[in-house]
């Protein structure tokens, strides 16, 4: 993984974690936020939190697989994502019809 994508799957799990943090285990949540918020190592959260490397990578793992879940059913982020897309749109737009249109696309999406 080039630097690019490791610094989008930062950004993505930090919209994701602020999104539906609040949902995994008070320890995932803490370890996801000290690893992507804080930017910390695996061994700096084990050291920081007294507990074996192997525990925060579980725990990292379950919680990254828990928030991805959350994401692929719910699709909170990729809903905002998408009403943005089109709000960004319907503000360029100056024909009434695709206006409409516009207007329409994103009713559907937050229905």
């Amino acid at each position: 993984m080039n630097n690019l994508d490791n610094l989008e799957k930062v950004i993505l799990m930090n919209k994701l974690l602020n999104i539906y943090g609040e949902l995994l285990t008070n320890t995932q949540k803490e370890i996801l936020s000290d690893y992507y918020e804080l930017n910390l190592s695996i061994s700096e959260i084990s050291e920081n939190r007294n507990i074996s490397r192997a525990a925060v990578e579980d725990a990292l793992k379950k919680g990254n697989k828990k928030i991805e879940n959350f994401e692929n059913t719910l699709q909170i982020s990729y809903k905002n994502k998408k009403v943005l897309d089109l709000l960004n749109q319907l503000e360029d737009e100056s024909n009434e019809n695709k206006r409409l249109q516009l207007i329409d696309e994103i009713r559907k999406v937050i229905e």
